[in-house]
């Protein structure tokens, strides 16, 4: 049995969880204590997500995809893939933290609709939601920094509507009329931050987005 070890706000847990959905490929869920981290003592490496495949342990979402689709799935793999993984690795998903943490009070209420009751009691899950709302509008400000963003949310706008525009480039999905594997990157990063008004609004600007992430999430979780 597949077990992949995450956090569920995590774009890329995410991103092994929607191929897996899409795939129908069986797995089970360890939710990662955030402080700690107890769960992956079994590895040296403590990020998430961290996949075993009985004694196989996997590391790094794309690397997982790519085991996941050459063992499990055989999903098409095309030559502009590579390019557009690179594309949700190192553009997209940095557009995600401040557009979910921009401030303490929307982290904490964010971080409410995505973290799971795992095995620690309610006392312990406010305490590390309210740690992760003090820390992570600080994450995000370091990352609009880092990678010179200087407004996130019409940047964001901006990046699926060259998702659609050329990822899609006019059919349904990426893949033409069934989702492809690019298909399920993208929408699992995004899918993250399901619930958080961020792409309900995109999808209210750009409804060519809103019906590629629908028809998504239909398939994929």
């Amino acid at each position: 049995m597949l077990t992949l070890y995450q956090f569920n706000s995590c774009p890329f847990c995410w991103k092994v969880k929607a191929f897996l959905n899409y795939t129908k490929t069986p797995y089970e869920v360890v939710e990662v204590t955030p402080f700690g981290m107890k769960e992956l003592d079994f590895t040296d490496y403590k990020k998430v997500p961290v996949l075993k495949d009985d004694a196989e342990i996997l590391v790094e979402s794309g690397a997982i995809v790519r085991y996941l689709n050459d063992k499990y799935a055989h999903l098409p793999v095309n030559p502009q893939d590579e390019a557009w993984q690179a594309w949700v690795d190192n553009t997209l998903v940095h557009y995600l933290p401040p557009l979910i943490h921009p401030n303490i009070g929307k982290s904490f209420q964010n971080l409410g609709l995505v973290m799971t009751n795992g095995k620690d009691g309610a006392v312990k899950r406010f305490l590390v939601r309210l740690v992760g709302a003090m820390v992570m509008p600080r994450v995000a400000n370091k990352m609009k920094l880092k990678h010179n963003i200087q407004n996130p949310s019409v940047e964001f706008q901006t990046a699926l509507a060259h998702w659609v525009d050329n990822g899609l480039a006019g059919k349904d999905f990426y893949a033409g009329e069934q989702p492809g594997l690019m298909d399920t990157s993208v929408f699992g990063v995004l899918r993250s931050a399901q619930g958080m008004g961020i792409l309900e609004a995109a999808a209210a600007t750009n409804p060519a987005f809103g019906r590629w992430y629908e028809a998504c999430r239909g398939m994929m979780g």
